[in-house]
């Protein structure tokens, strides 16, 4: 049996009769990958990213709403029954939260903030998070005009040795490097080690190889995957660009959203909004380079984010423009996707984690 944690937006509405989001769900998913319960975990205004500690005491979730400030929320996650009770709360420091994670230590938060282009740490210390340590505020721009006309930070990875913060700012087609000092929270510029990438990209999320070597970028605005080498003295490097797309789909707009890499390092998958896909790619482990080898449609409209299970054998993703929930069971040979249930979920499913 398998427990995830469902956020929805609260803020936005649906053009169809869907049910109304109040925050975070608790779905269980059979070994099938049928999903057999779904239940209110924590009302909650329009969460937009989860991070759970290693030892699943601990659920933080960021919210992202346009009437006010973010916040971030605590929750203590109860080991039999997975039941969610907030045990700390903190107002950040600007709206449009969209991404939360942890230094390799677990001391500290690392908040992204979309609207204000900011990264944001916040020491946790027994539980609590604590006052807001460290800001850094990008600035800068991109050719696309209506969507690169400011920074705009989207998320935060720690490199594989741990050594440095790595944020994908879309508005300005870089990826940000930083130190993060485990003991204070404090975030020091590394720009030495920072990546232009290509002009137009938009770079959204990102991932490395399991073995350090490559990092893997989701890019936004071009529909692209940016291939990278990595050293954690001289930095990245491009080797190539790769489309999230299928040849047959044409034209038409899409917006790349989530990205993952499996355990073994041998699949890459995306999740692409428009096309509305999840996307596999075949990984060549010398070179790094990756090849399309299947797509498998979400079976509705716009699949901001998808996880793979702990195991790997199943993907889950939430259609947010659509109000559904689509579960595969994954051949870990062929990276292969087969659907094994699709669910109606509330408004606006956009965030996904694991227990």
């Amino acid at each position: 049996m398998y427990t995830v944690f469902l956020g929805c937006y609260t803020h936005q509405n649906t053009a169809q009769d869907a049910e109304k989001a109040e925050g975070i769900y608790r779905l269980l998913i059979d070994d099938k990958g049928k999903l057999t319960e779904r239940t209110l975990a924590a009302r909650q205004v329009s969460p937009s990213y989860f991070y759970m500690t290693g030892d699943k005491k601990l659920l933080f979730a960021v919210t992202e709403s346009p009437e006010e400030k973010g916040k971030i929320d605590a929750y203590q996650v109860d080991p039999e029954t997975t039941a969610l009770t907030l045990v700390s709360e903190r107002t950040a420091a600007g709206a449009g939260l969209c991404h939360v994670t942890m230094d390799p230590s677990e001391k500290n938060l690392v908040v992204t903030c979309y609207d204000e282009a900011t990264i944001q740490t916040y020491p946790v210390r027994d539980g609590q998070i604590t006052p807001m340590f460290s800001l850094r505020h990008h600035m800068g721009s991109g050719p696309v005009l209506d969507r690169q006309e400011a920074a705009h930070a989207h998320s935060v990875v720690f490199t594989p040795e741990g050594n440095y913060a790595v944020v994908c700012d879309l508005g300005m087609d870089m990826l940000l490097v930083y130190t993060l000092n485990e003991d204070t929270g404090k975030l020091h510029r590394m720009t030495k080690l920072n990546f232009k990438a290509p002009a137009g990209t938009g770079p959204r999320h990102m991932v490395f190889s399991p073995d350090g070597r490559f990092a893997y970028v989701a890019c936004e605005l071009s529909s692209e995957i940016l291939v990278l080498s990595y050293h954690h003295e001289t930095g990245f490097a491009l080797i190539e660009k790769v489309s999230t797309l299928n040849p047959e789909y044409g034209l038409s707009r899409n917006y790349p959203a989530a990205i993952r890499i499996t355990g073994d390092g041998r699949f890459v998958y995306v999740s692409n909004r428009g096309e509305d896909t999840i996307a596999c790619f075949a990984v060549n482990p010398e070179s790094g380079r990756i090849s399309l080898s299947s797509s498998a449609s979400t079976r509705g409209w716009y699949p901001r984010d998808f996880i793979l299970t702990r195991d790997e054998k199943l993907l889950i993703a939430a259609n947010q423009l659509s109000d559904n929930l689509v579960i595969y069971e994954r051949d870990s040979n062929s990276g292969l996707l087969s659907l094994t249930d699709e669910q109606a979920m509330p408004q606006k499913p956009i965030a996904l984690w694991e227990y």
